[in-house]
């Protein structure tokens, strides 16, 4: 594995500029601190890593999660590659050994991702980027975490992850420590004791799902109808992110009501 610690006002600046992004940003980590990358060809079928976080809380209610980014690196790679990325996301941290369970939310392989060449002597930065199809966190802090495994690696290098200090956490709150798995049980690491400059934390930014187009049509058949109402009124009451509780506040009564009522009708194009 390689470690590398960089610091300096032009990682900064790098890190504020990580992607352009439309959806509403609720977990954003930098990268001020350099790179790790522990992948290589010959441990890459069985290792995993894993990192996370958590939005807010500690009363939060669920949130549907849109896309995540995470913030790459590839080194001593004289040739570019390739890589087939096994992503899973947790309610906490993949291990069950920080915030959250680690219960699985989603997994998905995204194949043939393009490793770019890199030296010897420095690191070539890149980005992941991997749509979520509403994946929705369980509430309260809404933990979130997430591990790569990977498949199929082509690449003469190592891989692995731009990394920050807690100073270029700009959303979301951060974990101290990292986590791997060895093939057999998952631990925690850091790569040293000072809990702010030698923290486990790769970057990453994570976005909440674009809202419905016509949010009050329960059944996506296109129109906001009778069996929207039947769907609403059979959550009547408190209710804890269910159909029907369009304005988020843990109940489904008048206010929602009034928000499917003025929908009615054939949803917008």
């Amino acid at each position: 594995m390689n470690i590398r610690f960089l610091t300096g006002p032009a990682l900064v600046a790098s890190a504020l500029a990580f992607g352009a992004h439309a959806q509403e940003v609720v977990f954003f980590t930098g990268s001020d601190n350099g790179f790790f990358t522990p992948f290589n060809a010959a441990n890459a079928a069985t290792v995993k890593y894993g990192d996370s976080g958590w939005l807010g809380g500690p009363n939060a209610l669920p949130v549907a999660l849109g896309r995540i980014t995470l913030g790459l690196a590839t080194f001593n790679g004289p040739v570019a590659g390739s890589v087939d990325i096994e992503l899973t996301i947790n309610d906490g941290d993949p291990s069950g050994l920080v915030f959250g369970s680690g219960a699985e939310l989603y997994r998905t392989v995204i194949e043939g991702v393009e490793l770019p060449a890199s030296t010897s002597s420095d690191a070539t930065f890149f980005e992941l980027s991997v749509p979520l199809p509403s994946v929705m966190t369980l509430g309260g802090f809404n933990n979130v975490g997430w591990s790569v495994a990977l498949r199929n690696y082509q690449y003469q290098g190592q891989l692995g992850f731009q990394v920050a200090t807690c100073n270029a956490q700009f959303l979301g709150f951060y974990t101290n420590n990292a986590s791997f798995f060895n093939g057999n049980s998952w631990s925690l690491f850091a790569f040293g004791a000072d809990t702010c400059t030698q923290i486990a934390q790769y970057t990453a930014l994570i976005e909440l799902a674009e809202p419905a187009a016509c949010p009050a049509d329960l059944n996506d058949d296109g129109f906001v109808n009778g069996e929207d109402l039947g769907l609403l009124l059979g959550n009547w009451g408190p209710c804890n992110a269910c159909p029907g509780d369009f304005n988020d506040d843990g109940f489904v009564n008048g206010e929602d009501l009034g928000i499917l009522l003025g929908g009615w009708g054939e949803c917008p194009a």
